[in-house]
């Protein structure tokens, strides 16, 4: 492993922090795609390249240093990514202690940080982390030209000490054509093996999680959402695509070379262009690949969407869509910019896939602007309506490179004092408050809702009679482990 140009570390040793007991059985191991796609990227310019993800492989801070130790590459490169923007930031504690490791160990000027985070807030992050540099925006060509020895002056998207002043290029513009640009994604230089599928997309065979992998067949997203990140990376509200040809290569390899099963679609939104997803589903479809995948869609896309179309996804496997449906008040709904649909709307459009055999895991917050007591409640009325097979209860956060970020900071709202405050599962998470509730209100509401929800008899007969005994078994001994919060008194 000796002689390489750059190492990608994906951190591990976060997910106790990150999901408390659930990490133990009930979160996935996701593979790190922008890891692979960085390294497809950057080999195909005919750099040497490895990644250790030290997430997969269970290692500590301490093993994750010996081996970077080992590796003695030219530049290190931490990629703070969590495949969803929205929830990366709690890692940036575990990134901030490796990093102060790497220089106690390593103390010369290559250590990078790429990312969601650190594109969000690149001047904070070089201050407040001991890393040389950081990379604003998507990241690749900033890599690039490091790896090419450019003058730091010239290197788009770079961020760099000189001296005790703080320097930085405009951010590089985004790779344009994804299918000839990012043509490789690197799974060979990923344990493939090590990686574990979302409980809930198991619900009806347990035995073969770890036969799982994950992947963008898109970038980007056109829409506005107030409490969303992926704009302070992307930079524009658009969405560029792969061909589905590439696609269907990125399956059939992962299928053939790996065995994999079950496949979660990253992209914001999967179903939105159907000369974009129906070829991928009929090319599955074509293969004759039994898969089991879960994509994201949106409500008012959906509603649009003939049943022939839904009909050809289920087909290819696509057993589980993921919406988000956030609030069940119309008021609060107009406040983040989604009342371009109404209520009527969401309960067609569950229906309709419901009919078609399409399972749900849907995304209700509380805390949103304007949410109080009664219009949280509405939410939950809403949830319990609907009964998706598997729903999120998010509280709303002020996620760094969101809209609501900015606004928090404008109106000197109290924000979370450490990085781990914005992960949802954590004991040290600290929402957002509304003009109405607190935050331990809030938050107490939020993990209430949680545990009506999924002790409901309704909904736990629901999922054995759809799925069997054993994944009711699953539900309930989730549900028996009790987060511990710190905003609670825990």
């Amino acid at each position: 492993m000796s002689g390489k140009d750059i190492l990608l570390i994906n951190i591990g040793g976060t997910s106790k922090k990150v999901y408390q007991d659930l990490s133990k059985e009930f979160s996935a191991i996701d593979p790190p795609f922008w890891a692979a796609l960085t390294a497809g990227f950057l080999r195909n310019k005919g750099f040497e390249i490895e990644i250790l993800d030290a997430n997969a492989e269970n290692l500590d801070l301490d093993e994750t240093v010996q081996l970077i130790e080992a590796v003695n590459p030219r530049y290190i490169a931490i990629i703070c990514y969590s495949q969803q923007a929205n929830v990366s930031t709690p890692i940036m504690v575990g990134v901030g202690q490796l990093c102060r490791m790497i220089k106690d160990k390593i103390p010369v000027n290559n250590l990078i940080l790429t990312g969601w985070h650190p594109s969000s807030l690149p001047e904070r992050t070089l201050r407040e982390e001991t890393c040389d540099f950081v990379a604003q925006g998507e990241g690749f060509y900033t890599l690039q030209g490091l790896l090419s020895g450019d003058s730091f002056e010239s290197i788009p998207g770079l961020w760099w000490r000189d001296g005790d002043a703080i320097k930085h290029n405009p951010r590089p513009h985004n790779i344009r054509n994804l299918t000839e640009e990012l043509s490789d994604v690197a799974w060979d230089l990923l344990p493939m093996n090590k990686y574990r599928a979302f409980s809930w997309m198991c619900l009806r065979d347990f035995s073969e999680r770890t036969k799982f992998a994950s992947i963008f067949t898109s970038l980007g997203c056109p829409y506005k959402c107030s409490f969303c990140a992926i704009h302070a990376t992307y930079g524009e509200h658009k969405i560029r695509y792969w061909d589905p040809e590439w696609v269907l290569k990125q399956i059939d390899i992962l299928v053939s070379s790996y065995g994999v099963k079950h496949i979660n679609i990253h992209d914001e939104l999967f179903v939105f262009n159907r000369r974009h997803f129906l070829p991928i589903a009929e090319g599955i479809i074509a293969r004759g690949y039994s898969l089991n995948i879960n994509a994201f869609a949106r409500v008012d896309v959906l509603d649009k969407i003939s049943d022939d179309d839904l009909q050809t996804l289920k087909k290819a496997g696509f057993n589980w869509l993921k919406i988000g449906i956030e609030t069940g008040n119309s008021r609060v709904r107009a406040n983040v910019g989604k009342d371009s649909y109404d209520i009527e709307v969401v309960r067609r459009v569950i229906k309709k896939s419901h009919d078609n055999g399409i399972d749900f895991c849907a995304n209700f917050m509380f805390g949103l602007p304007g949410d109080d007591y009664d219009s949280m409640q509405d939410t939950l009325n809403l949830a319990t309506e609907l009964m998706a097979t598997f729903p999120s209860f998010f509280c709303t956060m002020a996620i760094p490179g969101s809209d609501l970020y900015e606004k928090a900071l404008l109106k000197g709202l109290l924000l979370p004092e450490s990085w781990l405050g914005y992960a949802s599962q954590g004991y040290e998470f600290f929402p957002l408050p509304t003009e109405e509730l607190s935050s331990r209100q809030i938050l107490e509401f939020r993990d209430y809702a949680f545990d009506t929800y999924f002790k409901n008899p309704r909904y736990l007969n629901m999922i054995e009679n759809k799925f069997g005994l054993e994944a009711r078994h699953h539900i309930e001994q989730m549900t028996a482990i009790k987060l511990k919060r710190k905003l609670l008194g825990d």
